[in-house]
């Protein structure tokens, strides 16, 4: 049992993209600048692909600026490489792009203490592959594109994006439709995060609907209408006279600006549902056995996030909060809240190479005591050449309530994307 859990949880740790919020933050932009997906990850966009994968993020660049496609240097030295590209491009023809991403990682997690007293800890030491995903992006005609998603474990999409404007400018207007992941907080790449996963928007928490995406010169707006149905309900069937809209609503508002040397972002969500037909997954556990089943008789759910992203040099900063509040039909359940917390400081030691600290706080109920978690990672990111990076993160967590005490991790991973 503990290794099928395992696989569920590193299949769910690490996201469908490279979607790393701290590169639009350095620019004080929003995810679009890199992917076709106006609130980011999976497909990236021309300048996503061939600009900035090829000759901004990696190692050792040397960039023409009278060529879209960049000239690298792959070993480090121009002269002996001959202006020697990186042959990936992504376009099979003028209307179609590919992309995609793999991670294959060594594993490493070693709880504090066994599950019985006087056990030896059940360590976990293992190769495993995280990720294999394949996307394609269609330009149907000047305002629609098409786009899907495919991973080997999941993280399915597939939708439309209409444009109301040929042209981007100072204000634009976009409008999704179909499978995706609702706009909430910072989209995270690390999916496994307490503000992510641990809150209902993991791996496979992708919903059917529509999105409006707004951009009004630094402001963005994203409004979405949306089944209710994360995970992988595809129809909503939960319907019944407790339920008088049946739908969810999801917002998100952010506002950039720039002081001198200083960019940052700060911006709102809010999620909300009603009649669900399951608490949230931070609540998972706390509610009595015996009332489990009492949860399907509706919950009505309630989340509220605010984020901030601070750019300053070589140092950024990110900041995720989401609070959580389920309201139960049942009168046998009381009504539940928490939240969960994450924070990231990152410094560029050189082009191609970062340094990255990350601290998560979760409190799944804030009427008891000693029963949060507590996480806190050090990473070193390396882009070696273009399209590749080597990442190695030792990882530390602290659970109040947890038989086996805290865990340490360690993940190394290629990835290779595109």
């Amino acid at each position: 049992m503990r290794v099928f859990v395992l696989l569920f949880l590193l299949s769910s740790s690490e996201g469908a993209a490279l979607a790393l919020p701290r590169f639009a933050a350095r620019n004080a932009g929003e995810c679009i600048q890199c992917h076709v997906n106006p609130t980011g990850g999976g497909m990236r966009n021309e300048y996503g692909r061939n600009v900035f994968e090829q000759a901004i993020l990696p190692w050792s660049t040397s960039a023409d600026p009278g060529s879209w496609m960049a000239p690298r240097s792959l070993s480090g030295d121009p002269a002996a490489d001959d202006g020697v590209r990186a042959p990936f491009g992504g376009e099979v023809t003028d209307w179609l792009a590919v992309g995609g991403d793999l991670r294959a990682a060594y594993i490493y997690i070693r709880p504090d203490r066994g599950l019985e007293p006087g056990a030896d800890p059940e360590v976990t030491s293992s190769f495993f592959l995280m990720q294999a995903d394949l996307y394609h992006a269609a330009t149907l005609n000047p305002w629609v594109s098409l786009v899907l998603d495919v991973g080997i474990y999941s993280g399915f999409e597939a939708w439309g994006l209409l444009r109301f404007f040929r042209e981007p400018g100072d204000l634009d207007l976009m409008l999704k439709v179909g499978h995706f992941m609702p706009a909430f907080g910072i989209r995270e790449v690390e999916h496994q995060l307490f503000t992510r996963e641990g809150i209902g928007l993991g791996a496979q928490d992708r919903d059917t609907g529509l999105e409006l995406t707004t951009f009004a010169g630094p402001v963005t707006l994203n409004l979405s209408v949306l089944n209710g149905t994360l995970g992988d309900t595809a129809f909503d069937v939960n319907g019944s006279e407790r339920r008088t809209f049946e739908k969810a609503v999801a917002a998100r508002l952010a506002a950039r600006a720039q002081i001198g040397w200083l960019r940052g972002q700060l911006g709102l969500s809010l999620y909300w549902n009603d009649g669900y037909s399951q608490p949230n997954p931070l609540f998972g556990g706390r509610l009595p056995a015996a009332s489990v089943g009492e949860a399907s008789r509706g919950v009505t759910e309630v989340r509220k996030g605010a984020f901030l992203t601070l750019n300053l040099g070589r140092l950024t900063y990110l900041g995720d909060l989401a609070l959580v509040d389920d309201d139960f039909a049942s009168d046998q359940l009381d009504d539940i809240g928490g939240y969960a917390s994450y924070q990231e400081l990152s410094f560029v030691l050189r082009q191609g190479l970062e340094l990255v600290g990350t601290f998560e706080f979760m409190e799944p109920d804030l009427e008891i005591l000693d029963d949060s978690s507590t996480r806190a990672a050090v990473v070193v990111e390396f882009f070696p050449w273009p399209l590749t990076e080597l990442r190695a993160m030792v990882r530390r967590r602290w659970n109040d309530d947890s038989p086996t005490g805290g865990t340490t991790d360690l993940v190394l991973f290629l990835h290779l994307f595109m």
